[in-house]
């Protein structure tokens, strides 16, 4: 498998541009209507380094973006929306509610909390459309 650099870089900048878009608008939705607490385009420092949240979301956004680039070809199905909300829904189960709590010592699956499911659910399910309709506009067909 050859790897296109090019398609990496569009697939960071698809999720990029995914994430300051659909991604915060839904969190900004779900705040809105009560259902999390969390602050959408937020400037809140965070972690170690104290990087404005929202940059954060987007680096991190743009690496899983750098992974659709990757598997976009072996997703199935031929439309973008569908192999997008494949692709998030593969985040939300491995990423967000299997491995990530596991590195922090996290309860797995938001220790069965139904509004941190369903809010992240939401938002990558959105995330991983707008993420591969982007890319698929943008990506080079080498």
């Amino acid at each position: 498998m050859t790897i296109n650099l090019r398609n990496l870089v569009t697939g960071f900048l698809a999720a990029a541009l995914a994430v300051v878009t659909v991604h915060q608008s839904i969190v900004f939705g779900l705040d809105s209507a009560g259902i999390i607490k969390r602050e959408a385009w937020s400037l809140e420092p965070m972690g170690p380094f104290q990087i404005p949240t929202i940059l954060n979301s987007i680096f991190w956004g743009g690496l899983w973006g750098a992974v659709l680039a990757l598997v976009y070809p072996k997703l199935p199905g031929t439309a973008a929306w569908l192999k997008g909300l494949l692709f998030g829904w593969l985040i939300y189960v491995f990423s967000n509610n299997l491995i990530v709590p596991l590195i922090k010592g996290k309860p797995l699956f938001f220790g069965g909390d139904f509004n941190q499911l369903l809010s992240v659910f939401l938002i990558l399910s959105g995330f991983g459309i707008a993420t591969a309709v982007i890319y698929n506009a943008l990506r080079s067909r080498d």
